[in-house]
């Protein structure tokens, strides 16, 4: 796989996290003095659309809504920002919203998110609701990835304690926990296979695979980054896109666990954020630079469109396998069809030749009961390919 083209959005200081618009092109980062910036994203480049100072302190999480009329923001100061999309007005400020700072933003519904914080603290929240409408004191450290399981209504959270926690939004508690495992962090996650797999970055650098309703300890493990996998960001039902602090930026699939190609990478900078456009056009990355990249993933595109024709060829060859085989049957039955009543006529004549007695001997039908050879159709051959 050929390393990915990209393109610099620059800032004016280090991002610490990024969130693509769910309909338009539309691009915010956080960043470390506190700012949020907006910028709108074509294919010669990306313009500034707006940029606030909204946080005393780092603004360490950002994500749109999910109509995305409003920027979610959160930072080191503890304060929740609602951002007006349209107008780049401040909707709401939410002054300390937790005990410690926030760590991690995710979108729950059209008016709902979720907060956690550095203590391992998680909340829910409700746009039109003054105040939190639940918590979870789910971890003992920071809460460092969250996402939502849509159909179980949960919230699946990984934390630097080493943990993984389902909690369920319904009933307001914690549905499963993973077993602690204190020397390794949990980085990063994202749901896969019709979301019944729960894939993590570790600190080791390990892809931990759980099954869902099996939380406790994890099904499968598959190593191969040779630093941690601070960031996972799914792009089909099978493969995830990987940041590692190698500064590597790499597409694996799941199950099986294989690695398919590095996309690029940021000089042994570390990979800390990713997100994906919603058109999966684009991949935005965060690293210890005064900058966003902005990876083309065109050629993942092209290899899926690839792999999907060669299956429909696969799938054309073997119809028509199964087709000339058919008619080859019907051929054959319909000789022996026709030999049977040649056979059947030749009896008829021996019947009369015995009725005329001494007239004359009888004559033996033969040569006439050939069944033609079966022929063995030839195969239409596999066809194999690579994902990239």
């Amino acid at each position: 796989m050929e390393e990915a083209h990209s393109m610099n959005v620059k800032l004016p200081e280090q991002p610490m996290d990024c969130s693509f618009h769910p309909t338009e092109s539309l691009l915010a980062a956080g960043i470390i003095t506190g700012q949020v910036r907006i910028s709108e994203c074509s294919e010669s480049g990306a313009t500034r659309k707006s940029q606030k100072r909204l946080h005393s302190e780092s603004c360490r999480a950002v994500q749109f809504s999910a109509l995305g009329d409003a920027l979610l923001s959160g930072s080191a100061d503890k304060s929740v920002v609602l951002l007006d999309t349209g107008t780049c007005k401040v909707q709401r400020t939410q002054q300390n919203a937790h005990p410690a700072g926030i760590s991690r933003l995710a979108v729950l519904s059209e008016t709902s998110f979720v907060s956690g914080d550095d203590n391992g603290l998680i909340k829910t929240w409700d746009q039109r609701q003054p105040e939190s409408t639940a918590s979870f004191e789910a971890h003992t450290d920071f809460v460092s990835d969250m996402v939502l399981h849509e159909r179980e209504q949960c919230l699946v959270a990984v934390s630097g304690d080493g943990t993984l926690t389902v909690n369920d939004l319904r009933a307001n508690k914690i549905r499963a926990q993973s077993e602690n495992d204190a020397d390794d962090e949990l980085l990063s996650v994202v749901l896969l296979k019709g979301d019944k797999k729960v894939v993590t970055g570790t600190q080791s650098g390990v892809i931990n695979l759980y099954s869902w309703g099996h939380m406790d300890d994890c099904s499968d493990r598959f190593p191969g980054h040779p630093s941690s996998v601070d960031a996972l960001v799914k792009y089909d039902a099978d493969t995830v896109i990987t940041g590692s602090s190698d500064g590597i930026i790499r597409i694996v699939n799941i199950l099986p666990n294989r690695m398919l190609g590095v996309l690029g990478g940021s000089e042994d900078l570390p990979i800390e954020r990713l997100a994906l456009s919603h058109d999966q056009s684009r991949l935005a990355s965060v690293s210890h630079e005064s900058c966003l990249k902005l990876w083309d993933l065109s050629q993942l595109a092209e290899g899926s469109d690839d792999e999907d024709e060669e299956e429909e060829e696969e799938g054309a060859a073997a119809r028509d396998h199964d087709d000339a085989a058919g008619l080859e049957s019907e051929q054959q039955t319909a000789g022996i069809s026709r030999s049977d009543q040649q056979g059947s006529d030749s009896g008829s004549e021996d019947d009369a030749q015995q009725k005329k007695g001494k007239k004359g001997k009888r004559d033996r039908g033969k040569g006439l009961h050939k069944v033609p050879k079966r022929h063995k159709g030839s195969g239409s051959g596999s066809f194999f390919a690579d994902l990239l």
